[in-house]
């Protein structure tokens, strides 16, 4: 009867333990859901600062490029003295953000100014976006520990080009990867040529 009443008693000790480990794993449940939840509505809560921060829309007086970005996370500085290029850099970080067109004297191609570019400014090694259009091409990736993102597009039938580049920290992509799909929907070339 003694050895019935141990094995008895041993089950419900092993039912019971059964059970702690299955309420302990619900509640672990529970917190990483709880920890998921957090994570996406903050996500959200940065996604949407960035995108309802007041934003300062700009046309070049030179070239008449027209480009937005949000005020709150640039601030434009001084550049190196070329004409038509607006040069910005975040105040809490290591972004940077820079527009500009010149006139394509060099009758470059957008293949031929991609393939100059690569091969002689640098920094193209980790592409990971690379889309093109007949008049347009963009390069986006990693340099070291940034993202970036460049912008090209070719207007008044090659005659300008026009630039669009965006550097972040890749542990900041929450908050500048939104920024740059709405800075490059605003990003947009002369709408006359003269």
């Amino acid at each position: 009867m003694r050895g019935g009443l141990c094995r008895h008693n041993k089950r419900r000790d092993d039912d019971e333990g059964l059970q702690s480990r299955r309420l302990a794993e619900r509640g672990m449940t529970k917190i990483r859901v709880s920890i998921c939840v957090f994570l996406a509505a903050a996500f959200c809560a940065v996604a949407a600062s960035a995108a309802t921060t007041p934003w300062s829309h700009e046309q070049d007086g030179d070239l008449g490029f027209r480009f937005s970005y949000p005020r709150a996370l640039f601030s434009q500085i001084e550049g190196d003295g070329k004409r038509a290029f607006h040069y910005f850099m975040s105040p809490n970080s290591e972004a940077k953000f820079m527009v500009g067109a010149w006139n394509n004297r060099e009758g470059r191609t957008p293949d031929q100014f991609k393939r100059w570019l690569m091969t002689n400014i640098g920094g193209y090694d980790e592409v990971t976006y690379r889309p093109r259009g007949r008049s347009w091409f963009v390069l986006s990736g990693y340099r070291g520990d940034d993202i970036y993102y460049e912008k090209v597009m070719f207007s008044c039938g090659g005659q300008v080009v026009n630039v669009m580049a965006v550097t972040y920290p890749s542990g900041e992509r929450n908050l500048y990867n939104p920024v740059v799909e709405r800075t490059e929907d605003s990003f947009k070339p002369a709408r006359s040529c003269s």
